[in-house]
């Protein structure tokens, strides 16, 4: 091999190696490292929101986000005063949301239902979840889009939720599984080039 593939492939590792650092938290301003609450609900004229330092909600005007999701868990919390269940998507974008639902709203269960049915493999790679208003007013609905394709997994009144929940979850933490052991298997096998 010449001196200037030598050259050209190691200058490539290397543009490799920086980009899999820069994932990680960027040097400058940015956001603070904790995740944000993206509520996904239409209690307050919009499909999801968040809320600022001053506890004003925030209107999101996109109806998609695009990301990898690294976590699903259901939380008992207080909200308005009394303690309610919820669902808990964590996933990684241009930051680190959690999305946050009634466990038993149509959102928490088109999301679940779709959770169920994709592979790890398919998990591991980033997914779009739309938001998506029903007629009915306060009705939200979650579409997830796998490689720009739409996920179908129907839901009935007959469907058993504590089997759906628990497939969504393996499925999810079999993906974070897998994707953490090929992340760290580009990073060694960068190393060992470098080497």
């Amino acid at each position: 091999m010449t001196p200037e593939a030598l050259l050209a492939q190691q200058n490539t590792l290397l543009q490799q190696l920086i980009d899999l650092l820069q994932q990680k938290q960027p040097l400058g301003f940015s956001e603070p490292p904790y995740p944000r609450y993206i509520y996904c609900n239409r209690s307050n004229h919009c499909l999801w929101y968040w809320l600022n330092e001053g506890r004003e909600v925030v209107p999101i005007p996109h109806t998609a986000l695009t990301c990898l999701v690294e976590k699903l868990e259901f939380k008992q919390v207080e909200r308005r005063g009394k303690d309610t269940w919820k669902i808990h998507l964590h996933v990684r974008a241009d930051r680190r949301y959690i999305l946050e639902a009634g466990y038993d709203s149509n959102f928490s269960k088109s999301l679940l239902s779709v959770l169920s049915v994709l592979t790890p493999q398919q998990l591991q790679h980033p997914l779009t979840l739309e938001v998506q208003a029903a007629d009915a007013d306060e009705v939200l609905f979650c579409r997830v889009y796998v490689n720009g394709e739409l996920i179908f997994a129907p839901w009935d009144d007959h469907t058993s939720w504590k089997v759906v929940a628990k497939r969504a979850i393996t499925n999810v933490e079999a993906a974070v599984v897998g994707r953490t052991q090929s992340e760290l298997k580009q990073a060694a096998g960068l190393t060992e080039t470098l080497n």
